[in-house]
Parts: C-alpha cells; structure tokens; sequence
C-alpha cells in the first residue's frame, strides 16, 4: 500500500457502513491489515436474538481475515459495533452511539446497499438514496471529520455511454428531494406502481436509486470533505485459500478529499 495512504489513515477513527458485506469485510480486512488505524465503528444491522457483537466474533472464522488474523490476531478488538440499520428514518443510531460518532470520527465510508438489481423501489429507495442523505446530515455533526467517502457504483449513470467525472441530474426524470418526498407522502406499494414511469430510461431500481444518492450528495452534501467512489466489481485477489472480489483501490480515493465532492471512475461501455 502506498505508504502516504498508511500514513493518512495512522491513529484514525473511521465509521462504516455496509460492513457486514463482501465489499464491507474487504474494506475493515485491507485497513486492519496494511495501516495502523485506531478504531473502526461499523454499522450492524441487529438480529433477533444475536448480539451485535457476536456477529464480529463469528468473522475470526471468515477466510477474509485468515491472513490478517495470523499476523495480528487481536486485530478485529479494533472494530466496534454501531447497532443501526439503513430501512429506519434515522438510521436506527441510538442517541449515545450518534454523540460518540460525532466527536471521535475523522473518516467516513458509506458502503451500505441494497445491490439487488430487482429490489423493491420503496425499498431500494429507502436503503440507497434515503439513507445517504442521512448519513450525510449525521457527517455534519462530526467535529473531526477529515474524509467522507460515498461507495456509488460505476453503473449508476448506466443510460449515457462515456461517464466523466462530475454528476448527472439531467439523467433523473425528478430530482432526489422530490423523489425522497413522494416516497414520504405515499405508500410503498403506491411508490412500486409508479416504478416504470420514474425509472426513465435507467434498466432498474439499483442503477436508478444509486443515481439518485448522488443526486442527493449533489444538492445536501454542503462543504463536507466528500469524494464518490464509482466502483466495478471485476477483479479477484486471493485472501486465505480462496479468491475474493474486490472493486478496485477504495483506499487510495478515501485517503484525500475532493473538493468537489467527487471523484470516479470513468466507465466506458
């Protein structure tokens, strides 16, 4: 790892989402493994019965972390469960945890999606657009954020052939206020109805709601050090005997800012 990206995330406090994903466990694996960071607060959604906790436990056991752990086997005491969960209207964060996170994160990552490309739009809504501006609105209460990193997805302007890097909200047939306000007023079932004539000319309700996170990012984010991730999931790597996905150097973008609050990968079909 390029030693300037260790030296940036050195005694850091970093908040995830999405944790509990492939994606996530790549991302808590890669940071545990190759910088010294501090702590590392993740979003776990609770489960009847299961503590939170005890859902990391069960990762000394996942052949992610095989190769850190035999290296560093206290490693995973660096990650600390948040109970939440991104279908509530706020994100299901007790008030304690919302004022720990506020005054000890320096570093966000949103990774939390729903990646079903056959997802309910109320719900896909819920999960992809609304839980951004939540996080986003939860990011500006930090006192010491230095970093704030939207996983999008580089299909999420999928209707235009050659995607630069800058936002595209001519793409949307309403914008994300509007959208995330008439998810509000009407009911999920209504919203669902209502599905071909929103989408436009997005393929589904991955793509579509993914496009609105960034359209919400485009119009709330503020002055917030905020970049966008555009990944795709292409290349294998091998982490303890078997090959694992990854979706290309989230590190290297997460380790500096963007100013204008994005930063993506060109996709070009």
């Amino acid at each position: 790892m390029d030693k300037g990206i260790q030296e940036f995330f050195k005694n850091k406090t970093v908040f995830l989402t999405g944790g509990t994903g492939f994606l996530g466990k790549v991302i808590i694996e890669k940071l545990l493994r190759t910088t010294e960071v501090n702590r590392i607060y993740s979003l776990i959604r609770p489960k009847r019965g299961v503590p939170i906790q005890e859902r990391i436990s069960t990762w000394e056991k996942d052949s992610v972390f095989e190769v850190l752990l035999k290296a560093k086997p206290d490693a995973l005491q660096r990650v600390w469960p948040i109970a939440g969960d991104c279908l509530d209207a706020d994100l299901g964060i007790g008030e304690s945890d919302r004022r720990l996170l506020a005054a000890e994160v320096q570093v966000v990552i949103h990774g939390a999606a729903t990646v079903r490309f056959d997802e309910a739009l109320h719900l896909a809504l819920a999960i992809n657009a609304r839980s951004t501006r939540l996080m986003l609105q939860l990011a500006k209460q930090m006192t010491r954020l230095e970093s704030y990193v939207h996983v999008s997805t580089a299909y999420s302007n999928c209707v235009v052939a050659d995607i630069a890097e800058r936002f595209y909200p001519e793409l949307l047939t309403c914008s994300s206020d509007k959208i995330l306000a008439l998810g509000e007023l009407v009911g999920g079932e209504v919203l669902d109805k209502m599905t071909p004539a929103l989408l436009g000319s997005f393929p589904n309700t991955y793509t579509y709601t993914k496009a609105l996170a960034e359209d919400v990012i485009l119009r709330e984010a503020g002055d917030l050090p905020l970049c966008i991730f555009r990944p795709a999931i292409r290349a294998f790597r091998r982490v303890g005997g078997q090959h694992v996905r990854t979706a290309g150097p989230l590190l290297r973008h997460s380790s500096g800012h963007s100013e204008g609050h994005h930063c993506g990968h060109r996709l070009h079909d």
